[in-house]
């Protein structure tokens, strides 16, 4: 009967928790359930709005094959397990990418933002991410893919997956951010497409400043490794290094064990265009919070209802640019507007008109703290570090720009751009279930990754049988008494 009465919250929220569960009931019956009884109860709901995950599994072959059919272009890549029978695969990894996606990435700037993130299901089981950033500083996902865990053999397949899919130039040049985990750092190794010179690997600053305050649990030296790490001029971030060192030697150690480009602005070479984290791809683990709790198939769904929800939220943001008769999307549209601001009120000292460098002296309103930055034109630099960073010019170089006759906008990286932010394709709604294909294999899943037992509990087998022996209970109440 709750079952019955939550499938409406179910399928409008596939994330609606336990304790709403027994919240509404006791509004709409006046009876408090337990949570064993919520618990099951929402678990009947979701099995019958999104099916239960063996059966899901078996229909996911059919839907992705539908997802192709509706939708030309889109990518779905297998690597299954073979069975006794040689129709008969089961389920290890399956990839997705959505063609708009792939079609998009090619007018975005070249960075990929990878991360992974566990199911809430009774399989083991995780959710591989990539994403990019749009002209207008926005999450645009690119591929998703489902693997057993995380290692170097699924991130390794992962990665390759992204290069043959999404790097389609020999001359493509790739920045990927992620974490430190152990498996993407290996795979590194085994796909040239992510190493030096066609593409690096930089590391997440916030996983770098967590795992050094785990290291050293200091507040203040957190703090300054947060600074080292995000500024991006190079004198200053050796002074904050110097502060480190000041306060811990050992931590000072820490630091520079660590390559310095995979860490900070300042040695970045503009690789990373001014992104510190994972947020973005964190931020599609957030979207998909919810669709982490239901079948397999029911999350591939999912993807795409978020993936067509953000082309629809762009395309009105694009009409409401183009009818501004912007040259670039807001983002860098704003932020060009306030260092042009800026730049007019510092003075430009011309050295060379072939390099087209020059010294740019900036006053502070009070007319105190006047810094000195190098500006070099033709090597698209200043010592500032603003410029190679976010690819759009400083206010240093903006000025400079003034005194040599050049219009600085021509020089604002054409990623950003109206013309790049309105290139997408189009995405056809899937037709129903009786109209799919039929298939060449079928799809089983794999019952030895079976991970969780009881009411959303991380209980072992052995423990969770033991609490619900009367015996035991009775036993552990008379050894606490005894205690």
């Amino acid at each position: 009967m709750i079952a019955t009465h939550l499938l409406g919250m179910v399928r409008q929220d596939p994330a609606y928790d336990i304790k709403y569960v027994q919240q509404n009931v006791k509004d709409r019956f006046g009876f408090y359930i337990s949570y064993h009884k919520a618990w099951h109860a929402l678990k009947a709901a979701r099995e019958e709005v999104y099916g239960t995950w063996e059966s899901s599994v078996r229909k996911l072959p059919k839907y992705m094959a539908a997802l192709q059919k509706w939708n030309p272009g889109t990518v779905v890549e297998w690597l299954h397990l073979d069975t006794d029978r040689p129709r008969r695969k089961m389920l290890n990894y399956v990839f997705w990418a959505f063609r708009p996606c792939i079609e998009g990435f090619r007018y975005c700037r070249n960075l990929i933002s990878i991360d992974g993130t566990h199911l809430y299901t009774k399989y083991k089981h995780k959710l591989l991410i990539a994403v990019t950033l749009d002209a207008n500083q926005q999450v645009l996902p690119l591929a998703f893919a489902l693997v057993d865990e995380e290692s170097l053999e699924s991130w390794r397949w992962f990665m390759d997956m992204l290069a043959k899919h999404l790097m389609l130039g020999d001359d493509d040049r790739i920045c990927l951010i992620s974490d430190r985990h152990s498996g993407i750092i290996s795979a590194i190794n085994f796909v040239p497409a992510f190493q030096f010179p066609r593409g690096v690997h930089r590391f997440c600053l916030r996983h770098i400043c967590s795992n050094f305050n785990k290291k050293f649990n200091n507040i203040q030296l957190k703090d300054l490794c947060w600074r080292a790490g995000a500024e991006q001029n190079v004198c200053k971030f050796d002074r904050i290094l110097e502060e480190i060192r000041g306060l811990n030697e050992e931590a000072f150690n820490w630091l520079q064990r660590i390559d310095k480009a995979q860490w900070t602005l300042s040695h970045d070479g503009g690789w990373r265009t001014g992104i510190l984290t994972t947020n973005m791809s964190e931020c599609i683990n957030g979207v998909l919070k919810g669709s982490r709790r239901l079948p397999i198939m029911a999350i591939a769904q999912m993807t795409l209802s978020q993936t067509v929800q953000y082309f629809l939220e762009r395309q009105t943001r694009c009409h409401r640019m183009m009818n501004n008769n912007q040259q670039w999307a807001d983002y860098a549209f704003k932020l060009f507007e306030s260092r042009q601001g800026e730049a007019v009120h510092h003075i430009v000292q011309k050295f060379d008109y072939n390099q087209q460098s020059a010294s740019v002296l900036t006053i502070g309103l009070t007319g105190q703290g006047s810094r000195t930055y190098v500006v070099k034109l033709k090597h698209y630099q200043c010592s500032c570090g603003k410029w190679v960073n976010r690819g759009i010019p400083c206010s240093h170089a903006i000025q400079t720009y003034r005194h040599f006759g050049v219009n600085a906008s021509n020089f604002v990286p054409p990623y950003y751009s109206i013309q790049a932010y309105k290139r997408r394709g189009r995405f056809e709604p899937v037709w129903g279930e009786e109209c799919w294909d039929p298939v060449n294999f079928e799809l089983v899943h794999n019952p030895t990754l079976r991970a969780r037992r009881g009411p959303g509990r991380h209980v072992s087998t052995r423990r969770h049988n033991e609490m619900d022996r009367p015996q035991t209970r009775a036993r552990q109440q008379y050894q606490a008494r005894q205690a």
